[in-house]
């Protein structure tokens, strides 16, 4: 059978459509792999799985500190804020009358700074214009002292007029803490007495799982804008690579799978997710790293212990 070809053609139309369809879909199906590829990396699914049990230990570590607060001591200091408050609303009249006073010196004494300031600034200057003419011989220096005096008098006069609005500013608050200072007091004791929690909360809003931040910013070919997930990399300026007469920072990115290492509360979390055995000696490493040369290789090492976790494909090749 003959050779079919097109007309105007020296090849085999149809033959030529089956070898383009192939390699598009080759093609196709390799730049599909790439991309997953780089999405499931060990490391990245790692951070993936680290995300959803920091998740979990940050709401146990809450639900801790819920139980751990002394509820007799919690209850005692409401009901002392609750009366606190009750008095306040009492006084309301004279607590309004108080911070409007309050308001009203502040305005003034902003303006008290502000003279007082660009008179020491321009007697400054015009003191120094003074000695300098002085020095020099100049006639008109017995004129400038003259006028550095004045100013002397008026800055002087100014300071005493922005003391006395501080002190009045101050007899203010004073009147004004009787009624409003044990509020303050409690809500202070109140905060301190629940500051794990509103720790806990506050990074639970942050580590909560969302659409945008889990996903969206993650998802393949969007994950270059601003992923959660990357390389945690550290840089340990005291240990250097002797690379071509030049030594370079050595970069540590055992973080990057080894989220939990410099966090409490992983003691008993499998690895990589395990808290550091000595943790006070590894957070003390990070700020000051204690380093020895050696003069057959003239590298440098970090002193203390080299096991890793062989878990991760990086503490495999070690």
């Amino acid at each position: 059978m003959a050779e079919k070809k097109g007309v105007g053609h020296a090849y085999n139309v149809d033959f030529l459509n089956v070898v383009f369809a192939a390699s598009s879909l080759f093609l196709f199906l390799s730049a599909v792999w790439m991309v997953w590829d780089d999405y499931n990396r060990e490391w990245k699914n790692f951070q993936r799985r680290f995300a959803n049990l920091e998740y979990e230990v940050t709401r146990q570590s809450l639900q801790k500190a819920v139980r751990d607060v002394d509820k007799n001591k919690l209850a005692q200091l409401q009901a002392q804020e609750a009366a606190a408050r009750k008095n306040v609303s009492a006084n309301q009249a004279k607590v309004d009358e108080l911070q409007a006073k309050q308001k009203e010196v502040e305005a003034r004494l902003f303006r008290a700074t502000a003279d007082f300031q660009y008179m020491k600034a321009t007697y400054d200057q015009d003191r120094y214009d003074f000695e300098a003419s002085r020095a020099n011989g100049d006639p008109s220096a017995a004129k400038k002292q003259q006028l550095v005096q004045e100013e002397a008098r008026r800055m002087e006069e100014l300071n005493l007029a922005r003391e006395k609005t501080e002190a009045e500013k101050a007899d203010i608050q004073k009147q004004l803490g009787q009624y409003t200072g044990q509020v303050a007091t409690l809500a202070k004791q109140l905060d301190e007495l629940q500051a794990e929690q509103t720790r806990l909360n506050k990074r639970l809003a942050v580590i909560a799982p969302s659409l945008v931040k889990d996903y969206f910013r993650n998802a393949p070919l969007l994950d270059f804008m601003a992923p959660t997930i990357k390389v945690q990399q550290i840089i340990l300026p005291n240990v250097v690579d002797d690379v071509n007469f030049i030594r370079v920072p050595k970069m540590d990115r055992c973080q990057t799978c080894h989220l939990a290492i410099d966090k409490k509360g992983y003691e008993n979390r499998p690895q990589p997710f395990k808290t550091h055995p000595n943790l006070e000696l590894f957070l003390g490493g990070r700020t000051r790293r204690r380093t020895r040369s050696k003069k057959k290789s003239g590298r440098r090492r970090t002193t203390g212990s080299s096991r890793t976790c062989g878990t991760t494909r990086c503490c495999r090749r070690r």
